[in-house]
């Protein structure tokens, strides 16, 4: 009996120890699907970009090259940036920040976005109103997926001459092709300062042009920085059309398949381009131009599709955003926290050599501040994707919002529709523009 009385009680304490231990896997295993939980609704990235084809609705040609180019706007490196990207071991890493675009850019073939900082010689950093970031900043746009930064912005010499220099080597020892400033007069006078690219047997010629210098002047070194202007100091009234000019011709002469030029002007937190914009935009497209990307404003401005006709008769389309508005800041003025992730699909043919625009579509993004809302996490800023957060947040998937961030983020997508057009949202479709084009020329 004492046998038979030890051998239960042994086995009852081995049935304890077992159910101890289910409890306890039972509860490490839902502490871990809380964290990952929590993770996912407090980062509504964008999913995977798909192929073209199917995420947009037409059908490959068998014998076509296609280049799916993506487009962000202004890197406005406010001191808040700098404070989220600072890591426990002094470095900085801001990808965390650039959130629901990060598939995106990496997806696309080749992505683009303008660079409204210079990078500091020492860590004495600073934002408004001379810009000087850390240097970690180029290695965290290249681990994003980006491919072009664009430097010609009206803070490009915020660092003086010799911070010009400086961002462009950061850009070049990170692999970033860059366009728009320069480090020497050899270097501007090289293809008259246009960038060419090859991406996926599609040939680019890419410019970029400033309005200005943030009141500072590059006497001694005017080749550092493509100017729109020769009063770039003062009135902004005399378009440099002579350099403007010999620039598209040298694009042309280039014989690419896609001239794309990226332009910083406009006038700060205007909804609606102003006369200049208008009347470069159509010396620009008139010159050449397929493809025109704006920034500047700080707010978003409209983008259409236009039919072009060249000197010899023939049409083609063309595409314009005046501007993007900024892509990640600390702004929280109207409209200064919108802005969106641009898909332009170029295809060509192989067997006729035509190359042209395909699609066109744009995803919305919201960048957060959450001590705005009154809400909080381990992060205070990141950008969003816009129409993917509204939706975690009504199925009760976006823990870290609050009413009052949701109703923003409707807001927002309503004024980035007035703005920029509900036809091109990735929601409603996109443009089809070989449609858009047979069904308006």
């Amino acid at each position: 009996m004492k046998q038979i009385g030890k051998s239960l009680l042994v086995a009852l304490l081995i049935i304890l120890i077992a159910l101890l231990g289910l409890l306890v896997y039972a509860n490490y295993s839902e502490h871990v699907l809380e964290l990952k939980r929590q993770e996912a609704l407090e980062s509504p990235d964008a999913p995977s970009r798909p192929s073209p084809a199917a995420d947009k609705g037409f059908e490959e040609p068998e014998n076509a090259a296609n280049v799916s180019l993506l487009f962000c706007g202004d890197i406005v490196c406010h001191t808040g940036l700098n404070f989220e990207a600072l890591e426990a071991d002094g470095t900085y890493d801001y990808a965390d920040i650039f959130g629901g675009a990060v598939d995106l850019v990496k997806a696309a073939d080749y992505a683009a976005c303008t660079m409204e900082t210079t990078f500091a010689e020492t860590a004495e950093y600073t934002g408004y109103p001379r810009f000087k970031s850390p240097t970690d900043l180029a290695s965290s746009l290249k681990r994003t997926g980006f491919d072009l930064i664009n430097t010609a912005s009206n803070h490009c010499v915020d660092g003086d001459e010799a911070g010009i220099y400086r961002t462009l080597d950061v850009l070049d020892t990170n692999g970033l092709d860059h366009v728009g400033t320069y480090r020497s007069q050899g270097e501007r006078d090289k293809n008259s300062g246009i960038l060419v690219r090859e991406i996926n047997g599609v040939s680019f010629a890419i410019l970029s042009f400033t309005y200005g210098t943030n009141a500072i002047p590059v006497t001694g070194f005017e080749y550092a920085v493509n100017l729109m202007y020769t009063d770039y100091l003062d009135t902004l009234t005399n378009i440099d059309y002579d350099r403007l000019s010999a620039d598209m011709e040298k694009a042309r002469a280039l014989d690419t398949d896609v001239i794309l030029v990226m332009l910083h002007w406009g006038n700060e937190y205007q909804l609606e381009p102003n006369s200049y914009q208008k009347e470069l935009s159509d010396f620009f497209f008139a010159e050449g131009a397929d493809i025109i990307i704006g920034g500047h404003t700080h707010c978003p401005e409209p983008m259409e599709l236009r039919i072009i006709e060249d000197e010899d008769g023939t049409q083609r389309a063309g595409f314009i955003v005046y501007s993007l508005g900024n892509f990640v800041s600390c702004q929280d003025d109207p409209y200064t926290n919108l802005t969106a992730a641009l898909d332009i699909d170029v295809q060509k043919n192989l067997e006729t050599g035509e190359t042209y625009l395909r699609h066109v579509s744009y995803r919305p993004m919201y960048m957060v501040d959450l001590l705005d809302f009154g809400a909080s996490s381990d992060w205070r800023y990141k950008l969003w994707d816009l129409t993917g957060a509204i939706e975690s947040y009504e199925s009760g998937n976006l823990g870290v919002a609050n009413d009052a961030l949701y109703q923003d983020m409707k807001t927002g997508l309503d004024r980035l529709h007035s703005v920029f057009g509900e036809k091109f949202d990735i929601a409603n479709g996109g443009v089809d523009v070989t449609e858009w084009f047979e069904e308006n020329r």
